[in-house]
């Protein structure tokens, strides 16, 4: 996969981004990506994907190594650090050497201590969002090479997308099975009241309001229960 300056061949590379979408599942998808990243970027001793719950909020699902979740939480403590500045600035972030850096003073004096000498770290993002943040981690300081910097922007760019694509289907996988669910919820009041689909519809949306509970709970316990919490209470 690599060739004799330790970067991606052409053809290993393509290797590399096609198991990124050949992943079943969110998770799975994540810890390759991470996985990928050790022995894909030059220089790259552990790794880490990070996803936006807010501006100023990442939750880590799968790293390489516990030093990225404990940097993670040191950034999240202090409300500085790498992966912060990925995510709201929308550019990657080097630092050569934590032990010499000015930047992130507090966050940079404690993640040394991990150890950690060296990182990069990238927004992935789509057109329309931002995903979360791939980070690279190296013990020593100094790394990162050119190299480095260029297969990690392709490399994040392709996660970016295997991520999307990955969420998508997820996505469309819970609108199915919702329909579904509520196709089922629609049956069990057309046969208990004598209704057609559309009164068993409105129905469905009238005690969602009524009740204040979401549509696709209310039907999903119907179907389960056979309860139908729709009837009018005199």
């Amino acid at each position: 996969m690599l060739n004799k300056d330790h970067s991606p061949s052409p053809r290993g590379f393509a290797e590399v981004v096609r198991s990124l979408f050949a992943e079943p599942d969110l998770r799975a998808t994540l810890q390759r990506m991470v996985d990928l990243a050790v022995t894909t970027v030059p220089g790259c001793d552990y790794a880490g994907v990070s996803l936006v719950e807010s501006r100023t909020s990442l939750q880590t699902p799968v790293c390489t190594h516990d030093i990225v979740r404990r940097s993670d939480a040191l950034q999240l403590e202090l409300g500085e650090g790498p992966s912060l500045d990925s995510m709201n600035k929308g550019t990657y972030v080097y630092l050569p050497d934590l032990t010499s850096s000015t930047r992130w003073p507090r966050y940079a004096a404690e993640a040394a201590k991990l150890p950690i000498g060296s990182l990069l770290s990238f927004r992935l993002f789509t057109a329309r969002e931002t995903l979360g943040v791939l980070i690279l981690y190296a013990a020593r300081p100094q790394s990162f090479g050119e190299d480095a910097h260029e297969v990690g922007v392709i490399y994040s760019a392709q996660a970016a997308s295997a991520l999307a694509a990955n969420r998508h289907i997820a996505n469309l996988s819970r609108a199915l099975d919702t329909r579904e669910t509520i196709g089922q919820a629609q049956g069990i009041l057309m046969e208990r009241h004598h209704m057609t689909a559309d009164q068993a519809w409105e129905r469905l949306r009238e005690a969602s309001q009524k009740l204040n509970v979401k549509l696709a709970e209310l039907a999903e316990k119907i179907a389960l229960t056979g309860e139908d919490p729709t009837s009018p209470v005199d």
